[in-house]
């Protein structure tokens, strides 16, 4: 993931082969399969019903049948994010980058400007209007923030700030999927009952701040120990 979007040059100074540098290569192609698996998982749970572009499918609560291009957004939110996810996953695979890195670049340019960023800006076009939770604004705007913040610092050279801001934004895409597995097997658990509004707000809440700020927090959590990891050797 250190040269995402990097340019056919040379890597600089200030550039290390950050991940071959660190031990356990194996053990992160394997963490690379398993985000794959679960990501794969989670497309094939939510995409099929938008394929279809019946709107009776859609699995958002909140859907605004009174104006008629919230579905159509909801779609292309719902495509590019597929984009992101598959992407994402591309990019974290330290196999690929080491020995296919034009693949990993143009597959980190489509993360962004097929992936991310318009995902993110449809679904802050969509907030004002579909009452979703407020943590989903929160999410989007990090995501955006975090993914243009990887592009810029990749542009420059500086890739180990550039690996630091996109494993952020890969933590925000990956968050999603939290709220899937939240809002289908664990709050169920503890008698949601779906059907009152106050109380499906505040599970889709309680998933939403849930997903992104536990993943965050290991994103942080998995910097300072390769961090630790790099300094040792």
């Amino acid at each position: 993931m250190s040269q995402t979007l990097n340019t056919s040059e040379p890597a600089g100074p200030e550039s290390p082969d950050i991940e071959s540098a660190q031990p356990n290569g194996r053990r992160r192609n394997i963490w690379t399969l398993v985000f794959s698996l679960i990501a794969l998982w989670f497309i094939n749970h939510s995409l099929p019903v938008y394929l279809s572009l019946d709107p009776n499918q859609a699995r958002i609560p909140h859907l605004r049948r009174d104006i008629p291009w919230h579905y159509p957004l909801l779609v292309a939110h719902v495509f590019s994010g597929t984009v992101a996810l598959v992407t994402v996953c591309l990019q974290v695979w330290p196999w690929l980058r080491r020995n296919h890195p034009a693949v990993h670049r143009w597959s980190g340019r489509i993360y962004v400007f097929a992936g991310a960023l318009p995902s993110g800006l449809l679904a802050l076009a969509i907030m004002p209007f579909s009452a979703g939770p407020a943590g989903n604004t929160v999410a989007a705007v990090a995501w955006l923030a975090t993914t243009v913040a990887g592009l810029r610092t990749a542009r420059q050279r500086r890739y180990r700030e550039h690996r630091r801001w996109m494993a952020y934004s890969f933590a925000l895409t990956m968050q999603i999927i939290w709220g899937r597995v939240l809002l289908l097997y664990v709050l169920p658990q503890f008698e949601y009952n779906f059907a009152d509004p106050a109380k499906l707000n505040l599970a889709l809440e309680t998933a939403t701040w849930i997903g992104f700020v536990i993943n965050l927090l290991l994103a942080q959590w998995w910097l300072e120990r390769t961090a630790r990891d790099t300094t040792r050797r």
